[in-house]
């Protein structure tokens, strides 16, 4: 896959550390409930990882995030000191004209890099407030068609470029029995740049899934992002990567009683209907 120039990905720190064929690619973008990008911020924050490149293109909406009393790219790749996992943090736009061009410099990247595995964190939007009972749905393609292994295998040659190992059909850092038994038989569509490296990935024989939560869009939802993440505790087989969620599930509360009251609030003005004095209608 030749990469765009009008995207480049700059390296900021040495990745060399990056365990090759080993490491696991976690990525998170603008999405219902910002779940995705929350979520994958609370692993940087938690994993202790430090920013190692940056996604640079015009199709990405011009602009910087300050948050921490830093001002931060928009579209950051993380490693942890370890080498094991990266983390793909956007908190941006894509022009959908720009998405191509994104995913085929994302996915250069993680192949040059030897990234194994690739897990997505996103939402499903839902009108009004999520129950309180929402399950997370976990999907995943964690072995490949045995007739595209085969057709990898005879193409194999001197002057290819070893974008996967064929022979790979399990990630070594996911629980295939997790996802087996959460993985009941879904049909749906997962677009836009999450959707669409998650079929670059397929396209690329790299095992992947994704762990999509229902969620409101408009509303920053801490409260789904907790249950992605332990969601993606129950996924990751690596005892050191699992992530205590404790501190978004109290945000998420937090907000969900802030949330309630203001819609309690507006019910009961809506209840009372207009209010008048001496022939004059206010509100």
């Amino acid at each position: 896959m030749s990469s765009i120039s009008s995207t480049t990905i700059r390296t900021i720190s040495d990745i060399n550390n990056l365990q090759k064929n080993k490491s696991i690619l976690i990525a998170g973008f603008p999405g219902p409930g910002l779940v995705g990008s929350i979520s994958t911020s609370y692993i940087i924050d938690k994993l202790n990882m430090h920013q190692i490149a940056c996604v640079e293109s015009e199709y990405i909406s011009p602009g910087v995030i300050y948050v921490d009393g830093k001002l931060r790219h928009p579209f950051r790749l993380y490693a942890n000191k370890e080498g094991n996992v990266c983390v793909i943090v956007c908190e941006a736009p894509i022009m959908i004209n720009g998405i191509h061009s994104v995913l085929n410099t994302v996915m250069d990247w993680a192949i040059k890099n030897a990234i194994q595995e690739v897990l997505v964190l996103d939402g499903i939007s839902v009108q009004g407030i999520p129950r309180s009972d929402r399950q997370p749905i976990i999907l995943g393609s964690t072995e490949m068609d045995e007739n595209v292994k085969n057709s990898a295998e005879m193409n194999e040659g001197e002057n290819s470029v070893p974008i996967s190992n064929p022979q790979r059909t399990m990630p070594s850092n996911f629980n295939k029995d997790a996802i087996d038994d959460s993985n009941k038989k879904y049909t749906t569509f997962i677009g836009g740049i999450a959707g669409g490296l998650l079929s670059a990935c397929l396209s690329y024989q790299i095992p992947c899934a994704a762990i999509l939560v229902p969620s409101s869009s408009g509303i920053p939802d801490p409260e789904g992002a907790a249950i992605l993440i332990e969601s993606y505790n129950s996924i990751i087989k690596n005892e050191n990567l699992k992530i205590n969620s404790l501190q978004l599930k109290e945000q998420g509360q937090i907000l969900k009683k802030q949330l309630e009251q203001i819609i309690k609030s507006e019910q009961e003005q809506r209840d009372q209907g207009p209010m008048t004095e001496k022939g004059l209608m206010y509100g």
